[in-house]
């Protein structure tokens, strides 16, 4: 016999008997109590109160095995992997058990679709996507799981899962458990056939002692799971495929055996076993968006050593190296997973909502309203500019916190500023607009720890002697952050008898105006102009007025790079049409909502004091395509939206005020929690922004 075939001999035998035993039936660990919103096998492991707000880690076992699968060596239940995981902070961890489905293929409606729905459960519980780790089988049962449709949202469920991890789990089958004429490959009559056939003659001939329950595991070798754990099997082909967008890592025990054993070869050379049950190949065939597989590899020099390795199938999901590569991950995916702070301003206070949770701020003064909430670019401060009632004075306030820490009892300083229109972040310092003054054009500078703010003149800017105009030619209004570290400004020309936008400006930081187009209308709206995620767009209202009966507002889109300033056509109208709010999304997509306003058609659209009574219609969103505004179906009334880079959106829905046009909207504020469902944050809600992207 050759070498090559003496190891393939060995080999298989070997492997069936560990298998086997890897196989036999365990003792069935104490449940923990499950939580009232889950059943079918869902258990809580060391319970956490609350769970709302926490990432869900859940444990999925393989072939006839139970959750108790999971339990490492030794008494110590506080070392054992899923208890480990639940005494992280901010996670939750959790057993799925579908041992008594088995040996039932992952399609059964108590193995998949029952893991679909744990999985839907813990999102909406937790308001955080789930991240599973899975081991053999159970990595497939989650590949099918993850397939099925949502059953408490739209979409998929996959779309509730942070990533899946997978632990041994055959995606290309295995050769192994699918029984002895499929072990390993030989042509009949040879060595590796012979040996095969003695092992399974001495199980079937048994009829007790201490082997009975590895023979009796060969009821589960021919079951529906080993035939679809047959290498290449139809029923792993027809798994639906995993989704693109779920990120999926693989690993793999992988257990060299010295071929110096007995003998058979020189020192030096060593055989591949895989982890005995499944192949390396396909233990690693698939992962996703998450790095390469990871591979724990270990040598043995004895088949007793392959047996009691860390490598193997049934002891490589609870080795040490394994659970801190997973822990890590967990670590990880929480930080990734936590909701992105977001700010609002009622009528009393400025808030910070963080992962479901609300801190107040700072109290609104009496006889203020809060007109625009911005962050720093690290996150550290928070500003915001409050305005009279009557219209008569505005101050700017910010607040600090040390980096990446929550606000604890931040010190409120405020500045008068009783010109001021906008307020911005030039990476970490806060500016404003508000100099009256057209012939000395300069923005202001917030000291973060107090002190009398300072004056930043602006060079490069036209003469007011070269505008026409009433009031406001040759004024300079702030419009928000420019990429590297500029600002981007408006100056005022007019147009007729009312102000209007004459260019557009970006400001260096040595103060410096670089023009970009120009454009004009009658005026800016009132409106805070709209930022995309990465700041290098901006959405600027303004509005036209013809006459008395004829005005509208619209968007102007700014493209911070380039200078690029387009405005799309505005969508069909009857009569007047406002501008609403405006926003982008996660990719720099414009959108605006918009509400109409039939204008002077009609004796009974004014009041006895001969004041015009507007007849306000629905407001409808559009997204800007080219050169004009395209309809959405979004069907909610919108006052204002704010997206996150991360693609988490903030929303304020209601009924805009009758003034549409008067910058002022309290609605309901709605945001997207970690697991991406829209929960209601607050009502009465002027203003709000999200802290920005890291």
């Amino acid at each position: 016999m050759t070498l090559a075939a003496r190891c393939r001999a060995l080999v298989p035998c070997a492997a069936l008997m560990l298998l086997l035993t890897l196989l036999g039936a365990a003792p069935t660990a104490a449940a923990a109590e499950p939580r009232s919103c889950v059943g079918g096998g869902l258990q809580q492991i060391a319970e956490k109160e609350p769970v709302t707000n926490t990432m869900p880690v859940l444990f999925v076992h393989g072939i006839n095995a139970g959750a108790d699968t999971w339990d490492g060596p030794g008494g110590d239940a506080q070392k054992w992997f899923p208890r480990r995981v639940a005494n992280l902070r901010n996670i939750t961890a959790w057993t799925f058990d579908y041992k008594p489905a088995q040996p039932a293929w992952v399609t059964d409606p108590r193995i998949g679709p029952a893991l679909r729905t744990a999985i839907d459960c813990l999102a909406d519980a937790s308001g955080h996507k789930v991240m599973v780790v899975a081991h053999s089988m159970g990595g497939l049962a989650t590949q099918y799981a993850v397939s099925l449709p949502s059953r408490t949202s739209d979409g998929k469920a996959w779309q509730k899962v942070a990533e899946v991890i997978t632990v041994g789990t055959p995606f290309r089958g295995t050769p192994v458990v699918t029984g002895a004429d499929f072990l390993v490959p030989g042509p009949r009559g040879s060595m590796e056939e012979l040996l095969l056939k003695q092992e399974l003659s001495l199980c079937r001939g048994h009829a007790g002692g201490t082997l009975l329950a590895v023979c009796q595991t060969l009821d589960v070798l021919r079951s529906p799971q080993s035939l679809a754990l047959r290498t290449d099997s139809p029923q792993i082909r027809k798994l639906p495929p995993w989704p693109k967008g779920l990120p999926v890592r693989a690993m793999a025990g992988h257990i060299r055996l010295r071929l110096d054993f007995l003998g058979l070869g020189p020192s030096s050379g060593t055989l591949s076993l895989g982890d005995i049950a499944v192949p390396l190949a396909s233990a690693t065939a698939y992962h996703n968006k998450s790095g390469a597989p990871y591979v724990l590899t270990c040598v043995a020099r004895t088949f007793m050593q392959v047996f009691s390795s860390d490598c193997n199938h049934i002891n490589v999901k609870t080795t040490p190296k394994i659970m801190s590569a997973v822990i890590d991950r967990v670590k990880t995916l929480q930080r990734r997973q936590a909701t992105p702070d977001l700010a609002y301003a009622t009528a009393d206070s400025v808030n910070v909502w963080t992962n479901g949770s609300t801190k107040n701020i700072a109290p609104v003064p009496t006889g203020y309203r809060v007109r625009q909430l911005t962050w720093s670019a690290d996150s550290t401060s928070l500003a915001w500019l409050a305005e009279r009632r009557d219209g008569t004075g505005r101050k700017v306030f910010q607040v600090r916190r040390a980096r990446g820490q929550p606000f604890v009892t931040p010190r409120v300083r405020s500045w008068e500023c009783p010109d001021c229109s906008t307020i911005a972040f030039r990476d970490n310092q806060l500016v404003s607009d508000g100099a009256p003054d057209p012939d000395r054009p300069k923005l202001w500078s917030y000291p973060p720890l107090g002190g009398a703010r300072r004056a930043l003149p602006v060079t490069g800017l036209p003469s007011p002697e070269e505008c026409f105009g009433p009031t406001y030619c040759g004024r300079l209004q702030l419009l928000g952050a420019a990429p590297r570290g500029g600002l981007t400004v408006s100056y005022f020309d007019s147009v007729g008898n009312f102000p209007g936008v004459g260019s557009f400006f970006q400001v260096s930081r040595d103060g410096r105006a670089r023009p970009l187009r120009s454009f004009y209308g009658s005026g800016l709206g009132p409106e805070v102009a709209a930022a995309s995620p990465r700041r290098d767009r901006l959405a600027v209202p303004w509005y036209q007025h013809l006459s008395a009966c004829e005005e509208y507002s619209n968007v102007a889109i700014v493209d911070q790079r380039s200078g690029r300033v387009d405005r799309p056509e505005l969508p069909s109208r009857d009569g007047n049409l406002w501008m609403v709010s405006a926003w982008f999304d996660r990719d720099g997509q414009a959108y605006a909502a918009f509400r109409s306003e039939p204008g002077c058609g009609g004796d009974d659209q004014y009041a006895p004091d001969g004041q015009r009574i507007p007849r306000w219609g629905e407001t409808r969103v559009y997204r800007a395509s080219n050169v004009r505004w395209v309809q959405t179906r979004e069907k909610r009334p919108i006052l204002a939206r704010d997206v996150h880079a991360s693609g988490k959106t903030a929303t304020v829905v209601g009924t805009p005020a009758v003034e549409v046009s008067g910058g002022y909207h309290t609605g309901t504020l709605v945001a997207q929690n970690a697991a991406n469902a829209e929960v209601e944050v607050a009502r009465g809600v002027h203003a709000f922004a999200w802290q920005p992207g890291s």
